[in-house]
């Protein structure tokens, strides 16, 4: 029997952000090109990385997590040590927290966990100002993003084509035209 192709979790992410992103990237074949947010997102990782190496207990960066079990690899910016044990803790350039985030450093979570061997409770996010944030890892967002990764495989073996999330965030996303056909 092969072993499952592993996915990554930008891969998840764009599904938690769409699955129809999703879809067109990985099925379709549509890729996006790479813009400037790439590029603004690296300066800001730059310009966060001392700031979480000087106010966090850093427990080890840039680590490369997978699960054969899960079928995910990844790399998370910073493992920290706090007072709950260790956490995931990814940099991101926003205002606000987006929602799908949430599903991502849950995914690290899982990684994490079986990484190190030790539970997982907790996950922070860093963003511009600086500002950082706790994000409990529940065991309905374990459950989602389980289900996340079953859904992905399934779409992946064309056994469905998902439906696009109808949000604001698709007035900037670079796959709208195929969705509306605008």
């Amino acid at each position: 029997m092969s072993r499952k192709a592993l996915l990554s979790v930008r891969d998840l992410e764009e599904y938690f952000f769409c699955p129809k992103m999703f879809y067109y990237i990985h099925v379709v074949g549509i890729q996006r090109e790479p813009g400037m947010w790439s590029e603004i997102g690296r300066q800001i990782q730059a310009e966060l990385s001392s700031f979480v190496e000087e106010k966090c207990r850093v427990f080890d960066r840039e680590v490369y997590v997978e699960s054969e079990s899960l079928g995910v690899r990844g790399r998370v910016d910073y493992v920290v040590d706090c007072n709950a044990g260790i956490a995931p803790l990814e940099i991101k350039y926003s205002r606000r927290v987006k929602p799908w985030w949430t599903y991502t450093l849950t995914l690290y979570a899982l990684l994490v966990e079986e990484k190190y061997g030790k539970p997982v409770k907790h996950a922070y996010l860093v963003l511009p100002g600086p500002r950082i944030y706790d994000i409990l890892i529940t065991d309905q967002h374990r459950s989602y993003v389980l289900e996340a990764i079953e859904k992905c495989r399934k779409i992946l073996g064309g056994e469905y084509v998902p439906r696009a999330y109808r949000s604001h965030s698709c007035i900037n996303c670079d796959y709208r035209k195929y969705c509306t056909g605008e």
